[in-house]
């Protein structure tokens, strides 16, 4: 019976460089990642008021560019309605008031007016005023 004794440091053990790879791989995959992130790859998140000068309860929406919708929710008639983190929709916000389902009004703000008005967007009387003379509550 022959032993063979293999010299210490001479190979190189692949197993281990493969483990140390895959390593290196993954924290500059990590890396970018979290630098992406740290650079602007969220969104920015805004408290929106919403001014119903409205005699209705009416669904505010806000339309991004897209023309996906995003659902802010419920503004009370005769009442400021604030809506939390609302995902910041860019340069133009379109918002869409709508009651029982049916579209009454459509309006592009610029962030910049939305903004001086400290993020307040003012539903006007009378949007809902011709449903209110039709009987609607």
């Amino acid at each position: 019976m022959s032993v063979r004794v293999r010299s210490s440091g001479t190979t190189i053990d692949r197993p281990v460089l493969a483990m140390a790879l895959l390593a290196v791989v993954a924290t500059a995959i990590g890396g970018l990642w979290l630098g992406r992130a740290a650079l602007g790859g969220r969104p920015e998140y805004r408290t929106v008021q919403v001014d119903n000068q409205g005699a209705l309860p009416v669904q505010v929406d806000v339309a991004g560019p897209d023309g996906g919708r995003l659902g802010l929710g419920v503004a009370r008639p005769r009442a400021t309605s604030s809506f939390r983190e609302v995902a910041d929709q860019g340069a133009t916000w379109t918002f869409v008031v709508s009651y029982g389902g049916q579209e009454v009004l459509r309006q592009p703000v610029s962030a910049q007016e939305l903004a001086g008005r400290d993020w307040t967007f003012q539903v006007p009387e009378d949007v809902t005023m011709e449903l209110v003379r039709q009987g609607y509550r």
